[in-house]
């Protein structure tokens, strides 16, 4: 279970990552006759409305998928790659056919690819000379590299275009996500780590099923989690191997919640679990008990400092008329001698203590008794807003673009299955 505690490390290329890239053949085997001049033998592996998937296709993102494993996988792994990597193709073969479709002809620039490509390159961290190196030295040509990300920058284009401005995240689901997250501050938390098995019917669900088993059992044998979250897991975790940070139950699928609340000690992998749309692999890497600061206030606050002759009966006279802080704008003017600074985000801990007395239990509309200054100064707080949790408590933005983003990914597995069933898909 050693490689689940490394779930949150950036993927390296190891150099006992490229053994399993240098068992794969590289080129066609001596049995096949050689071809004339710009006659193309390769074997054909499916047929997608017409346009070929090869098996030098097929063996090219096999060698990339594996460039992310630090040791050879096992057979039943190895199995798993193929099947994705021709999946990964047909998806790819549609999703570049519908964007010629619906964009008429219009093309991805080259410029973006290469722009793609360095992003690729950086999440390596080596540069894309090195890149370039690298996929000489595990037989990828970079038009292999182009075409993948060419798929994705049309795919991404697609979806923005049809759905980014029909998606919507209504404040009510925001409140209630909110809600969900505030309510389990006082719990402990925990580091998970996710693989999802897309499965949205039956036949695949069995299928999912038997696949996350073989997952859980590479990963018991030494596999590598992360590498097999960014081949296999649907979910858009899957980026960033799986890892989805400390997390309150409130903040996890409730199915999901349901399971790690009962598990054993991290870390340990817990068995498969069936959700809407597909099959889990949880990893549960660590747990941690709540914090003080999880327990704190924070607060939203504008700090207001009078200097000079009648300085106290100015700030009598604006906490007369502020009874919130949209209010002080209007009280202010005219006034002077006054120095006005809001403060966002501010933990009650984080005030002085000489000043913070007066802050507990204020509330939004509230402001504070007014403070003597080293410099003969008068200073007050009125305070905007507050609310319970530590600074990792996501805000309303953070919240409803996880929601947006959860809602569009889930549109886009729609589209681009609809997209399959209608296609003629022939595999050989």
């Amino acid at each position: 279970m050693k490689r689940l505690l490394v779930i949150a490390l950036a993927a390296t290329v190891a150099t006992s990552g490229l053994v399993a890239l240098a068992q794969l053949p590289q080129t066609q085997p001596p049995s096949q006759p050689a071809a004339p001049r710009g006659q193309l033998i390769d074997g054909v592996v499916a047929v997608v409305n017409d346009k070929v998937i090869s098996q030098s296709d097929v063996r090219s993102r096999m060698r990339w998928m594996l460039v992310r494993f630090e040791k050879e996988p096992g057979d039943d792994i190895m199995a798993e790659i193929q099947n994705q990597a021709i999946e990964s193709l047909i998806d790819e073969r549609i999703q570049v056919q519908e964007f010629a479709k619906l964009s008429k002809g219009e093309k991805i620039s080259a410029e973006e690819l290469s722009a793609s490509v360095d992003d690729l390159a950086r999440e390596f961290r080596i540069s894309r000379e090195q890149f370039n190196q690298l996929l000489g030295e595990i037989g990828v040509p970079l038009q292999h590299i182009l075409d993948m990300e060419e798929a994705k920058i049309a795919w991404g284009a697609l979806i923005r275009g049809r759905y980014l401005k029909t998606v919507r995240v209504s404040e009510g689901r925001v409140d209630e996500m909110l809600e969900r997250i505030s309510s389990s501050l006082d719990k402990p938390q925990y580091r998970i780590a996710e693989i999802f098995l897309y499965a949205p019917d039956q036949q695949s669900r069995t299928n999912a099923m038997t696949r996350a088993q073989t997952i859980i059992q590479q990963v018991n044998q030494g596999a590598d989690f992360q590498a097999l979250a960014q081949q296999f897991s649907a979910a858009p975790s899957a980026s960033a191997g799986g890892d989805l940070n400390w997390l309150s139950p409130g903040d996890m699928r409730p199915e999901i919640a349901e399971v790690v609340l009962t598990a054993p000690e991290p870390p340990v992998l817990l068995p498969p679990i069936q959700s809407d749309g597909g099959i889990y692999v949880i990893a549960l890497t660590g747990k941690r008990d709540p914090t003080d600061a999880a327990k704190a206030v924070i607060l939203d606050m504008e700090q207001v400092i009078v200097r000079g002759d009648g300085a106290s009966a100015k700030i009598d006279a604006l906490k007369a008329k502020v009874t919130s802080c949209p209010d002080l704008t209007k009280a202010l003017e005219g006034v002077d001698g006054i120095t006005r600074t809001p403060m966002k985000d501010i933990g009650l801990m984080q005030v002085a203590p000489l000043y913070r007395t007066s802050l507990e239990g204020k509330t939004a509309g509230q402001s504070t008794e007014i403070a003597d200054l080293p410099d003969g100064g008068k200073m007050v707080f009125f305070v905007c807003g507050t609310r319970s949790g530590d600074a990792d408590l996501p805000s309303r933005d953070e919240i409803r673009d996880r929601l947006f983003n959860a809602e569009l990914a889930l549109v886009a597995e729609r589209y681009l299955r609809d997209l399959k069933r209608e296609a003629t898909i022939v595999r050989r």
